[in-house]
């Protein structure tokens, strides 16, 4: 099996675990907002408050998260897959936050509203992780409005309906 089809399969074979999406936020070096598609966040600690998430070396905005001081995490909920699209398919374009509802928060960092959950993050370590890089933050507030949320499971989305 050559290099290509063996990371098919493992695609393939992480798809098997349904993650929840989230748009991470921040703002670049001249401060314009900046935002991309994540399905790698994780809590890590209560005491202190620690989550991460991974990001890509070869992503479009790559150096703007791994040299933010601040950024924020949002849960997307079953309504915001055109959000989690758009971030996902736009992240390297300046004029996507044109397109999106959003207000500024802590720290100036973007805001998404509507959201599940929302961290608002200090970054605290980055580690390396193969061709990605993993993000540790700590949480400095939250808020947090339970709803249905946008699931990823096998390559597509999927709603799943809350008590």
């Amino acid at each position: 099996m050559n290099t290509q089809e063996k990371h098919k399969r493992l695609r393939s074979a992480f798809g098997q675990f349904a993650t929840g999406i989230t748009v991470i936020t921040t703002r670049d070096g001249s401060g314009k907002p900046v935002g991309i598609t994540a399905n790698s966040f994780a809590s890590v600690s209560l005491e202190p408050a620690l989550v991460s998430w991974c990001i890509d070396k070869n992503a479009t905005r790559y150096a703007e998260f791994a040299e933010a001081e601040y950024f924020t995490i949002s849960i997307l909920n079953s309504e915001q897959r055109t959000v989690s699209d758009l971030f996902a398919m736009r992240s390297w374009d300046s004029s996507l936050f044109d397109e999106v509802e959003w207000f500024e928060g802590h720290n100036t960092v973007p805001q998404l509203p509507g959201v599940l959950a929302r961290f608002h993050c200090k970054t605290k370590n980055l580690y390396e992780g193969g061709d990605h890089t993993i993000i540790v933050g700590l949480v400095e507030d939250f808020d947090a409005d339970p709803q249905s949320p946008l699931v990823f499971f096998q390559g597509d989305y999927l709603t799943v309906h809350g008590k």
